[in-house]
């Protein structure tokens, strides 16, 4: 056998044995929950955090509002914004770095997803919130006012006011003309003009002045 041939087969032989004690580290997630690894953390989910071979450092927390947690030996890290596999291998670097775990590897499971929506009021049928899908993380306009029934003959559907909370606190408010996008959608040969809502946006409908 080959030296080169020699360090492949070793190579493999790691990365098999890693991804094996993963799946053995992941605790089974709630009936309806998957875990998957594409999915971003954010503040309010709760996670199970296992280590292969290392019960005594199992944890579960909430994420605060800076997307944190504290763990035992590393203190405290911040997974919000990171996918599951990503803040995984945030959390092995750290542990192996700071030399407390030779080999670490952690699995993430998320056991609670923080209730995210948005609200809808004004001229639509049924004013009230809308509830984000648990993997998405932004939702088109339009499916959010059908999501609420659409619009009543006496909306003002050209000026729909969407409020959105910046990163540093503030809020900005833009207007935009729903009819037109909605004439456009269904005229074939059109560019479809997306408008997205996110977590914490508030959308107000007003009515016509007849």
């Amino acid at each position: 056998m080959t030296a080169r041939r020699s360090l492949l087969l070793t190579a493999l032989a790691c990365c098999l044995a890693t991804a094996h004690a993963r799946a053995q580290a992941a605790e089974p997630a709630p009936a309806g929950k998957g875990n998957d690894p594409a999915y971003r953390l954010s503040p309010g989910d709760t996670i199970l955090v296992n280590i292969f071979n290392e019960p005594d450092l199992t944890a579960t927390q909430t994420l605060g509002r800076e997307g944190d947690v504290r763990l035992v030996l590393i203190g405290e890290m911040t997974l919000g914004g990171k996918n599951i596999r990503e803040a995984e291998g945030l959390l092995e670097a750290a542990y192996r770095d700071r030399q407390f775990l030779k080999q670490p590897v952690v699995a993430i499971t998320v056991t609670a997803y923080n209730p995210r929506e948005v609200s809808v009021l004004g001229a639509v049928r049924t004013p009230g919130t809308v509830v984000f899908p648990r993997d998405s993380t932004s939702l088109d306009i339009v499916e959010v006012i059908t999501r609420v029934g659409g619009f009543l003959p006496v909306s003002k559907s050209d000026a729909v006011a969407i409020t959105h909370r910046q990163p540093d606190g503030t809020e900005k408010t833009i207007v935009v003309n729903l009819e037109n996008i909605i004439t456009g959608r269904r005229q074939a040969g059109r560019e479809r003009a997306n408008i997205s809502v996110y977590p914490g946006d508030r959308v107000w409908v007003p009515e016509r002045l007849f």
